[in-house]
């Protein structure tokens, strides 16, 4: 019943010229619609660069000197790193430092593979700033 009610209930809707740009309004849910431009989030992305944090002993220990380790896209460099931890944690890393890890051979039964190769790095904080990776866990 609720979306009958939703469908029947009738919105004043009025339409505004900003910057050359067609917008409806309605006046009811005050909710924005924009025609021909899409808005970009600046965090979704500094998510495609930053994959996930590492969770091992030593990211731990390293946290305790202010260090913090993260998997990376493949093709991001330094800088954009850099502008990813600034955006999504609000803090300006002193230094980034990247390796790339190559994925270990493994074997299965007669078969032979090969994990895939990925990017790590390691960013050093200020003291006084952190990071709250481990929330929730």
């Amino acid at each position: 019943m609720g979306i009958i009610n939703k469908l029947s209930k009738s919105k004043k809707k009025t339409e505004e010229k900003i910057d050359s740009k067609t917008i409806k309004v309605s006046d009811e849910s005050k909710k924005v619609e924009t025609k021909k431009t899409k808005i970009i989030n600046k965090n979704s992305i500094a998510h495609r660069v930053l994959l996930r944090p590492v969770v091992s002993e030593k990211a731990t220990a390293l946290e305790t000197k202010n260090k913090y380790v993260f998997i990376v896209n493949r093709s991001t460099n330094k800088t954009e790193i850099k502008k990813a931890i600034k955006s999504l944690y609000n803090v300006n890393p002193i230094s980034v430092s990247v390796l790339n890890v190559e994925g270990k051979r493994k074997r299965f039964g007669p078969n032979s593979g090969k994990r895939n190769d990925y990017k790590k790095a390691i960013i050093s904080l200020p003291k006084g700033k952190t990071i709250h990776i481990h929330e929730g866990v």
